[in-house]
């Protein structure tokens, strides 16, 4: 249910956002739970979206559970069982979800398929793919795959990558390239990454 006394200027709107099977506007409220419904855009500080599903969220603490949404911008997201077109935050733990862009501080994949991780920080993926994958810190992976990965440093175990940039590699993971071919695909690597962060940017651009 919806914390009126954080926010009234949720109106009635709010109040209904925590019925079930309902579908309201937007919502604005210090806390906002939806059961089964849908909404249009979310701001809270406390989001909980369980089998539902919304436009656009902003949260501080942002949950989704077998729900899903465009655009989520959150500090703390937990996605289970849900998917996102495009979600920016500080932490995410996804586990059974799918993505697909994903702009983080860091990130822990569980099960979950994935276009495009941005982090600055470190990416964790267990039995998780993606396409592109791109850290400013260390990449674990366990029994997972991807196309392109390029970290500072990253830690493998049973896994397969097309194209892997690293500063150190430790474990097992299988490349189709190899050191030359992957100097020749660095830039063209860079180019992706140009033109996701454009893609990013427009989408930020068209929410506001």
């Amino acid at each position: 249910m919806v914390d009126e006394h954080k926010d009234t200027q949720a109106g009635q709107a709010s109040s209904e956002a925590g019925q079930t099977a309902s579908s309201v506007g937007d919502v604005t409220a210090g806390v906002v739970s939806i059961h089964q419904g849908g909404a249009g855009n979310v701001k809270a500080e406390w989001v909980d979206i369980l089998q539902g599903g919304a436009r656009n969220v902003t949260g501080t603490n942002v949950t989704l559970r077998q729900a899903g949404a465009q655009t989520v911008t959150a500090e703390q997201l937990v996605i289970r069982q849900g998917a996102a077109l495009w979600a920016k935050a500080d932490t995410l733990d996804m586990t059974q979800g799918g993505a697909g862009l994903l702009q983080v501080q860091t990130a822990k994949l569980t099960a979950s398929p994935v276009g495009v991780v941005l982090s600055r920080g470190d990416v964790t993926m267990d039995q998780a793919v993606g396409r592109l994958v791109l850290a400013a810190g260390d990449v674990t992976m366990d029994q997972a795959g991807a196309a392109v990965v390029a970290a500072r440093n990253v830690k493998a175990e049973n896994c397969n990558t097309l194209l892997l940039l690293a500063g150190r590699v430790e474990g097992d993971v299988k490349t189709a390239f190899g050191p030359r071919e992957s100097a020749i695909f660095g830039a063209a690597t860079g180019a992706v990454a140009g033109l996701v962060l454009l893609l990013a940017r427009l989408i930020q651009r068209r929410r506001k």
